[in-house]
Parts: structure tokens; C-alpha cells; sequence
């Protein structure tokens, strides 16, 4: 089973031109789910992405987003750097970048739910009808979201620690590439494959890390 499951990685990785990475122990693959965050967690930072991805848009809309998030319940859930943005502090442009390619995150999120059926193409951001199949399959903001919630669960969480690994190897990859001073040609979307990283080492608790905001992606 561990050995099938290394060779679709490895193979994935070829496909999108990273040859030079193998799985050596199997037991890099074990995992236990019970670690991973709940479905309504991971629902709620799902709906918190997408909200702020809404106020980047239009940036008058932080007031009424941040009332929903308090009236829902769940602005215990954002993070702190979230919370200064929302509420019109200041913020760094490294963190304004960051959070503009957070609807990478929330899609990737969406998907370890159930709640969109394709995960992510390694080589691009996501697609106009990706963005779309997302918000369609969320309620809209400013709704109630407790029925939402309370009914989420997660696909098979062998498929998600398997995306999360993929993902941790084109980190990996890169970071390789970029301190020995070498150009990649692999086809993965660097912004976007680091923000999926990102949200799946939250889901599963990467180092024991619960805070969005302190998640770490380092790699061996």
C-alpha cells in the first residue's frame, strides 16, 4: 500500500518535471488523521480566505465582513495577521501579497471537504471556472453558516497527506533550485503551489502548528 502510494507521488512529480526526488522511506507516509484539524475548522478558515479575498477586491467591504465573521462565530478563527488587515491596520506589502493568493489556499481546502471535485492543476493558478465551482459551492458571504458547518467532512485523508507531501516536494524542489542557483523547468505554479503547501501543512498540523499565522512550510 505505502509502496503504491510512492510511486503515484514520484510518478506525479515526474509529470510535471522533477525527476530527481524519490521517497526513500516509506514511513515518511505514514499519518495519523486524528491530528489533522476538524472539517468545521477547516470550513471555517475556508470561508475567512474567501472573505478576505473578497475585501482585496474591494477594500470598503472589511466593516461589514468583519461584523458577519463576529455575528457567525467564527472570528476566533482568524488569525491575528488577518485580524490587523480586516480591521485597517497596517500591513506589511509581503503580507498584502501573501493574502492575495490565499484563494489558493481556500480551493485546496475546499477540496480536501468535498466541496469541489478537481483538485488543482500543478502548473496553474487556479481557472476562472475553479474560482467559480468554488464560491458556488459555499454559502455567500454575509449568510448563516452553521448548517454549512456542521455538515462538512473530509475526502479519504490518504489523498489529502499525499497532496500535502506532492506539494511539500515541489517546495522542496524549488528551494533546492534557488540556493544552488539553478532555474527550474518544472511546470508548477510556484506562488500557487506554495500557497497549497501552506494550507495543507495547517490541515494536518505540520509540527504540531494549530496558528495559521505560524504554519511553517521548511523542508529537509
Amino acid at each position: 500500500m505505502l509502496a503504491a502510494r510512492i510511486t503515484r507521488i514520484e510518478e506525479r512529480l515526474a509529470q510535471h518535471g522533477i525527476n530527481n526526488y524519490q521517497i526513500a522511506y516509506p514511513e515518511y507516509l505514514n499519518f495519523d488523521h486524528q491530528l489533522f484539524a476538524t472539517p468545521r475548522e477547516v470550513g471555517c478558515r475556508v470561508m475567512i480566505l474567501l472573505a478576505i479575498a473578497y475585501t482585496i477586491q474591494d477594500n470598503s467591504k472589511k466593516f461589514g465582513i468583519v461584523n458577519w465573521l463576529r455575528n457567525e462565530h467564527i472570528w476566533s478563527y482568524v488569525s491575528e495577521k488577518e485580524a490587523i488587515y480586516l480591521n485597517g491596520g497596517i500591513v506589511s506589502d509581503d503580507t498584502l501579497t501573501a493574502l492575495c493568493w490565499r484563494i489558493e489556499a481556500a480551493y485546496i481546502l475546499a477540496w480536501s471537504l468535498n466541496l469541489v471535485r478537481d483538485r488543482p492543476v500543478p502548473g496553474q493558478e487556479l481557472s476562472e471556472e475553479q474560482i467559480s465551482e468554488l464560491i458556488d459551492s459555499l454559502p455567500a458571504l454575509g449568510d448563516k453558516l452553521g448548517d454549512f458547518l456542521d455538515r462538512l467532512y473530509f475526502r479519504n485523508p490518504e489523498e489529502i497527506y499525499d497532496e500535502n507531501i506532492f506539494y511539500e516536494l515541489t517546495t522542496t524542489h524549488y528551494r533546492d533550485n534557488l540556493f544552488a542557483g539553478r532555474r527550474s523547468t518544472a511546470d508548477v505554479h510556484v506562488p500557487a503551489s506554495f500557497e497549497r503547501h501552506l494550507a495543507l501543512n495547517w490541515l494536518r498540523r505540520f509540527m504540531n502548528v494549530r496558528d495559521w499565522d505560524l504554519t511553517d512550510t521548511s523542508t529537509l
